[in-house]
């Protein structure tokens, strides 16, 4: 749902999904061989910002998670069982807007790998099970409007993996009690 006033933006993301640990996930070593394994499976999320709110908070030195934080506002795929991806940063990430290829690119571009992203992460908070952790996008982040359908999907090996398609219309609400985007 695109709240009123808002112009909202798409980033299509690898997520992982933390598994169970025989040691606390707290200030891990991103040189820890064995990080990847705190990695019970994976998703594939369609991370949606409402740029200009965050855009209006980051000019006011505000906060700006309202931005990422409507209820809408991360349509994620089935779970897919780590096996499918055996190496995540060997992975193609695309998404389309109304059949118009706007993202794909390899998770090895990424700015951090995923052991950097886990071990930043957990100096701040502990991993928990459960926990999901976004990695990052692929260039050609862009806007989207009410009526446009979403797709995206991601390819290991030039394989697409069935699990992870993802397939949404964006609607614009039209309630009038819902959230009006006012610049303050």
């Amino acid at each position: 749902m695109r709240p009123r006033g808002v112009t909202v933006h798409h980033e299509v993301e690898l997520g992982l999904i933390i598994g169970v640990s025989s040691r606390p996930l707290k200030n891990l070593s991103s040189t820890d061989p064995k990080i990847l394994d705190a990695i019970q499976s994976f998703f594939l999320g369609i991370d949606l910002t409402a740029r200009n709110v965050q855009d209006e908070a980051k000019k006011k030195g505000l906060p700006w998670s309202i931005s990422k934080g409507f209820d809408t506002f991360l349509p994620i795929s089935h779970e897919i069982p780590r096996d499918r991806i055996p190496d995540p940063h060997d992975a193609v990430l695309w998404l389309s807007v109304n059949g118009e290829l706007r993202q794909k690119d390899s998770t090895n571009l990424m700015l951090f790998n995923i052991p950097r992203i886990l071990s930043d992460i957990s100096k701040v908070m502990t991993l928990e099970e459960g926990d999901m952790v976004l990695t990052g996008t692929p260039k050609g982040v862009g806007p989207v409007q009410g009526g446009d359908v979403i797709k995206c999907g991601l390819e290991v090996d030039g394989i697409e993996v069935e699990e992870g398609k993802i397939e949404v219309e964006v609607v614009d609400d039209t309630s009038e009690e819902g959230y009006v985007f006012k610049e303050t």
